[in-house]
């Protein structure tokens, strides 16, 4: 009986650990790909309660939490913390302050930063 060797899975990597970058890890199917997900925090900030913090109505780790605990033992998924610093789009790679990534699809979901006055 001969088997069929299976293909290697896809390589997804999520720049950003935001509403955005956990919303796509989220809802896509693990068994479809791997998926990395790169962020130079290891947790997430739910900003919107921000002012709960600031008016002592919450503690701030009631609105932090873990990347790595959002989600647990999932399969084919890896998280790396690491500041990006650059890409190479032709070589399908992203650079970062520990080294570099390969792959397959690229979700750049990096968010903003608020800049005041200048």
């Amino acid at each position: 009986m001969s088997t069929t060797p299976r293909a290697p899975l896809p390589h997804i990597v999520v720049v950003g650990a935001g509403f955005g970058g956990l919303a796509f890890c989220q809802k896509f199917p693990g068994k479809l790909a791997r998926i990395t997900l790169i962020d130079k925090q290891n947790h997430h900030l739910f900003q919107p309660l921000l002012y709960q913090v600031a008016s002592a109505g919450l503690s701030a780790v009631d609105i932090a939490q873990p990347i790595r605990a959002i989600f647990g033992a999932r399969p084919n998924f890896t998280v790396i913390m690491s500041a990006v610093t650059g890409f190479d789009l032709p070589g399908k790679r992203v650079l970062h302050e520990h080294g570099e990534l390969s792959y397959d699809y690229l979700i750049v979901a990096a968010g903003g930063m608020t800049s005041y006055f200048g």
